[in-house]
């Protein structure tokens, strides 16, 4: 056994620019064409806010040097010979300006890198004329040769997530500033983002001041004694008089820890949380009930050696408290938690902090406090010594390994943002330079088809990574924290793994708690005095008890909603969009590739023709649609464009069909006189879309992410066309299609208006009831929440904070199983009255009709008519 410490070199270098400031930094790019990528010569480059100007050479690069004693004041660290900026709450926008004759201006947000940008011009339209009406491909645009195939572009965007994940790892020293001089230093510089990991697991509940109920002698020896033990956690949410109906619970209100104590008849030398994996009883930890070989039975080996052990219940992998789905518990409580910034997890460790509480009140001055874990419960360990100081020592068994393919876990396991902070040896560096110690051992088989049930449940895995995974993700540790705090990787001696729970490995964790003479296991396994004793009904108390206060959380989230727009009310509203995009939607602010559009005609009828077309956004990511041009258009005219966004599983022909729910609503558009284009979404292809999203989480991006970047494009490129109005552009979309209406047009202001057909209603309850039959706890659906959405911006914040003052329009069927009439017509109010409050009330409408989940067209028509200003006469339907 060696404890390492290494000599820790500076990875990174500060810049900070400002007034007194003696260094100078360098922003550097290139300005080229966004339609074909040839670089502009003599493109003029400003930085607005100090006024610094430069102008671009013969391949489009440019060096704009800010000086010494500049008033611009930011901050950069380097990272692998690029520069990022560092924001904070009053960071400045940073923007630059590119000028050149016969292009468009383009003013361009600074939000990441300074240093190799790329920042593309669009040229400004030509003429129209009617070779956009009997060319093969329109002018401009490169003939579309190959059939497009739907698949490759799933792929690609999957693909491009895949690609972050890999490179996030050498960027996260970006959200660190480590003090490596004193032991002291180095806790108080990790302070932010022990807050930051702390939020993203959503272990941010109110605790009750705990206390400690013994309930039965499960068994005694001449050693020990132990007892069932329940013990208060959180305090009980006391929801605010109901805004809308809701069912009685049928649930627990409050959460408590449950499991067993372990008393030494000695006087105890410290205390240790002993953690089971998730498919673990805390009986078989001692060896009262099977399942743990003899060896393994870590919690009696503590005992044993006279320390007081708690042994905590862990939320299976079942499916008995499911509701008739195939779901894991774990996995279950993922689906109601995540849309409420809670995770299972949380939860879990915040039980842990209630039982550090009660160690904390009992121990001595000379009593340290450990924690040890195996599987799921080694992850726990992991996770609350890295928030919880007052662990000293810590054991984890069957988990520490490099996480950049967390998404092939378990559902319940995949952290909102986690990857872009930390991963396994980032929040090592949270435990320092208190004791870890790393146990190589075999991770807990995993069956995520076991389970019988509606079959909605995540495809997932576990498996044991080799131990060069394993010490290459250690030995990152000391690159973070060099000297500071004590480590140890304990395997074979043929480098392969130990039986979690081994006697090295508890051997050490107690001599790290100050006790060098460690005794041996001894024979004697306890026998369990009580009879017929029902695990099942704990566990249900335990899974259900975190149903109850997550569905509390939800009865109580429209008043937090509130909360948090008033919070917000004398922000900017770019500063919301802002918060929007980077927090819940999880931005990407890659620069754009040049648009390379390719077309081709695919139809040519009386009132318009149609051209297929594929844009360039990012690597591997494409926009495709179907372009519907009115031949009425005259030279010179600019017309108004429909985005017409087609619902889960279609693509760009299902807007244009009349045999469907869209009943031809492109076609129709397109005779009335709008340009209409018909994009493709990512969410076609149930097991192709659905790994978008849980590839994207870890990285702090969403299915959304490139949704709103293929949209960005898409209208960089309207606005090359001479016959299309930049500024009477719409989003209408229907089912998920009209989820992304809302989200798009929030996301864009360059979106005029927008109509949210058969999907508006008030999200977190649709995706967090467990009292609504179609409930996406109940559907595949529930892989893709949105992280704390309910507490924040839903549909009618999101209309009124970031739409508004832009027309908003929703079309609901009563017959529609989306939502009930009721959900929306209560969602809907607050944007009707908020409208109203601001003199805007003819901005808004509601088509609340009599049909299902289909485009009515009723009232969209008319409100699109009015509103994009293009005054002709409605056909009848």
């Amino acid at each position: 056994m060696t404890f390492h410490r290494l000599t820790f070199s500076l990875l990174f270098i500060f810049f900070v620019i400002c007034n007194s400031t003696s260094a100078s930094i360098k922003i550097t790019g290139k300005v080229q064409n966004g339609l074909d990528g040839k670089p502009i010569y003599g493109a003029k480059v400003t930085l607005e806010e100090i006024g610094i100007t430069t102008f671009t050479g013969k391949n489009g690069v440019f060096t704009l040097n800010i000086p010494p004693g500049s008033k611009l004041k930011i901050t950069v660290k380097e990272i692998d010979s690029n520069q990022y900026i560092i924001k904070s709450l009053d960071s400045p926008e940073i923007a630059l300006t590119v000028e050149k004759e016969h292009f468009k201006r383009l003013s361009y947000r600074i939000s990441d890198k300074i240093n190799d940008l790329t920042l593309g011009i669009l040229p400004k339209p030509g003429i129209f004329n009617t070779e956009y009406y009997s060319a093969d491909q329109m002018p401009s645009t490169y003939l579309m040769e190959n059939k497009v195939e739907w698949e490759k572009i799933i792929d690609g965007v999957r693909l491009f997530h895949e690609k972050r994940l890999k490179y996030l790892k050498s960027q996260r020293e970006r959200y660190w500033n480590r003090d490596l001089s004193t032991e002291e230093a180095y806790s108080t510089s990790i302070e932010l983002n022990r807050k930051n990991f702390r939020n993203i697991l959503g272990a941010i509940d109110k605790r009750e001041p705990v206390s400690m109920t013994r309930t039965n002698k499960v068994a005694e020896t001449v050693k020990y004694t132990v007892s069932e033990v329940y013990w208060t956690v959180l305090k009980e949410i006391i929801p605010r008089p109901a805004l809308q109906d809701w069912p009685a619970l049928d649930v627990p209100k409050k959460i408590f820890g449950e499991g067993l104590l372990l008393e030494p008849k000695e006087k105890s030398k410290g205390f240790v949380i002993a953690i089971p994996d998730a498919n673990q009883e805390p009986e078989a930890l001692i060896g009262t009930k099977e399942g743990i070989d003899y060896h393994s039975q870590f919690a009696r080996r503590l005992v044993e050696n006279g320390y007081t052990v708690a042994i905590p219940v862990v939320i299976d992998r079942s499916n008995r408290w499911s509701r008739g789905t195939d779901r894991s518990s774990r996995s279950w409580l993922y689906a109601q938690t995540h849309e409420m910034g809670r995770t299972v997890t949380g939860y879990e460790i915040q039980k842990m902090e209630a039982l550090i509480d009660w160690f904390d009140q009992q121990r001595g001055k000379d009593q340290k406090i450990g924690i040890a874990g195996y599987g799921e419960g080694g992850l726990l360990a992991f996770y609350t010594s890295a928030l919880d100081t007052r662990v000293e020592a810590t054991l984890v068994s069957g988990y520490f390994a490099p996480r950049e393919e967390i998404w092939k876990e378990p559902i319940y396991r995949n952290v909102w943002g986690l990857l872009k902070e930390f991963g396994d040896a980032e929040i090592a560096s949270l435990i320092a330079p208190r004791s870890l110690i790393i146990e190589y051992s075999q991770v807990p088989f995993y069956d995520g088809n076991k389970n019988n049930g509606n079959k909605i449940e995540p495809p997932g895995e576990l498996w044991t990574h080799t131990f060069i995974e394993v010490e290459s993700e250690f030995h990152r540790i000391f690159s973070l924290t060099g000297n500071i705090g004590k480590r140890v990787l304990l395997k074979n001696d043929l480098d392969q793994t130990l039986p979690f729970g081994s006697q090295k490995a508890i051997n050490t964790l107690i001599h790290l708690m100050g006790n060098e003479n460690p005794r041996p296991l001894s024979d004697e396994i306890p026998d369990d005095l009580r009879t017929n004793f029902d695990f099942t009904a704990r566990m249900g108390r335990m899974v259900e008890q975190m149903v109850g206060h997550t569905q509390l959380l939800l009865r109580d989230s429209e008043y937090v909603r509130d909360e948090f727009v008033q919070e917000w009310k004398n922000n900017d509203q770019e500063q919301l969009r802002t918060f929007f995009k980077e927090e819940m939607v999880g931005w990407t602010y890659q620069d754009f590739l040049p648009i390379n559009p390719r077309t081709r005609q695919i139809e040519d009828q009386p009132g318009y023709v149609c051209y297929e077309v594929i844009l360039d956004v990012l690597p591997n990511i494409e926009m495709w649609g179907i372009l519907l041009i009115p031949k009425s258009i005259k030279q010179n005219e600019k017309r108004p464009v429909v985005v017409m966004q087609h619902g889960r599983g279609g693509n760009p022909y299902t807007a244009l069909t009349e045999n469907n729910t869209y009943y031809g609503i492109g076609r129709r558009l397109a005779d009335m006189g709008f340009v209409v284009f018909t994009p493709f979404g990512n969410w076609t292809g149930e097991t192709r879309f659905r790994w978008i999203d849980r590839i994207a989480k870890p990285s702090k991006n969403t299915l959304w992410s490139t949704v709103g970047r293929q949209h960005q494009q898409l209208v960089r490129w309207f606005q090359t066309l001479p016959f299309i109005d930049p500024d009477r552009i719409a989003i209408y979309g229907k089912s998920i299609g009209g989820q992304a209406a809302s989200l798009i047009a929030s996301m864009m202001p360059e979106y005029a208006l927008s109509i949210n057909c058969a999907y508006f209603n008030e999200s977190a309850r649709k995706k967090s009831s467990v009292y609504f039959p179609t409930s996406f706890v109940f559907h595949v659906d529930s892989e893709m929440p949105m992280w704390n959405r309910g507490h924040t911006l839903e549909d009618a914040e999101m209309a009124n904070r970031l739409i508004f003052p832009r027309p908003f329009m929703v079309e609901h069927g009563k017959k529609d199983g989306i939502a009930p009439p009721g959900w929306v017509e209560h969602e809907y109010a607050k944007i009707h009255k908020f409208y109203d409050e601001q003199g805007k009330g003819d901005f808004t409408d509601i088509d609340l009709h009599e049909g299902g989940h289909i485009i009515n067209g009723v009232k969209t028509i008319p409100f699109l008519q009015e509103h994009l200003k293009w005054p002709k006469k409605i056909k009848k339907i």
